[in-house]
């Protein structure tokens, strides 16, 4: 790539819109949340219950069905993922991850469309999805 003034400028405008992402509510709330995550002793304690149960996990699901704690391993590994995934404050770091994720999605968007309808973009957030009806009916 050759790096002329006016790749340097676009560059810098993307500094300076991760900069304005950076400093929005969405990723303040994000950051916020997920720092009280780490520094929750109950929490911490969950995700190192997942992290070896899921050590135990990959031991035995090498064995498959033929193991003899294969069900209890693989239920033991469900119930603790879920007693992670309910706590109250995991499942708000997601929310707030999801919400900034949907944000970073609406920029690549914005950009991707303005530069060329024709290149295609990963839309993976259903927001983004468009429905369309051959009924008439002005579903979509």
């Amino acid at each position: 790539m050759i790096f002329d003034s006016d790749v340097l400028n676009v560059l810098e405008e993307a500094e300076t819109l991760n900069q304005m992402i950076m400093n929005s509510e969405a990723y303040q709330q994000y950051k916020n949340a997920y720092i009280a995550l780490a520094q929750n002793e109950e929490v911490q304690k969950l995700k190192h219950d997942v992290i070896k149960i899921k050590e135990r996990y990959e031991e035995v699901n090498r064995f498959g069905r033929y193991h003899p704690d294969y069900q209890s391993v693989m239920l033991e590994t469900r119930r603790k993922k879920k007693a992670y995934d309910m706590h109250p404050e995991v499942a708000q770091v997601k929310l707030l991850e999801t919400t900034l994720q949907s944000l970073l999605d609406e920029v690549i968007v914005i950009i991707t469309e303005s530069v060329s309808p024709s290149i295609k973009v990963e839309k993976g957030n259903p927001f983004f999805e468009t429905h369309t009806c051959s009924s008439g009916c002005g579903c979509s």
